[in-house]
């Protein structure tokens, strides 16, 4: 009777570790893709800077280049990959950023906004609108920030003007 309720008790025990190791293999993936929900951005000398929108399904960038796209994404083990574009990239964690090494070798570097409260739900598409004029000063002064911590020096203040071009800005850079 001993040996029994010591062989119940083992396998009791065993069975419930098991079922809570499967628990924490499938929360794993779930705990990785919320990491990546928010607003980010980044600044490079090849591609300015960017602001990101990312939820559950897309993300939605928007930088001086090129404007607002979106793209819907899926997160497969520690790769980001776009379901409409052949970009995959591998993902490492800082807590307050995210490191990419793209399958098309480039690499980028994400920064979580410190500030909760930037003053977008997500990136405005209709550029004549009031929501988009005031997402687009808070862009204008966030750019000329992250443009001078560059040492790119913008002396009017940005003053938008049509022939003032980003390869412009980027031979402003202060010696």
């Amino acid at each position: 009777m001993r040996s029994f309720l010591f062989y119940f008790l083992v396998i009791t025990i065993f069975a419930l570790f098991s079922c809570e190791s499967e628990s924490r293999k499938t929360a794993e993936p779930e705990d990785h893709n919320i990491s990546l929900l928010g607003k980010w951005y980044r600044f490079s000398r090849e591609n300015g800077y960017t602001e990101f929108d990312i939820d559950s399904q897309n993300v939605v960038f928007y930088n001086q280049k090129v404007g607002r796209f979106e793209l819907p994404y899926t997160v497969e083990n520690d790769s980001l990959k776009y379901l409409t574009n052949k970009y995959a990239g591998k993902i490492t964690h800082y807590g307050d950023s995210i490191h990419l090494e793209g399958n098309d070798q480039t690499t980028a570097s994400l920064y979580r906004f410190k500030d909760p409260n930037i003053p977008f739900n997500s990136i405005p598409e209709e550029t004549d609108s009031l929501s988009f004029r005031s997402y687009q000063k808070g862009f204008d002064e966030r750019l000329v920030r992250e443009f001078e911590k560059a040492g790119i020096e913008i002396s009017d203040g940005m003053g938008r003007s049509e022939d003032t071009g980003y390869e412009e800005l980027l031979k402003k850079k202060v010696r």
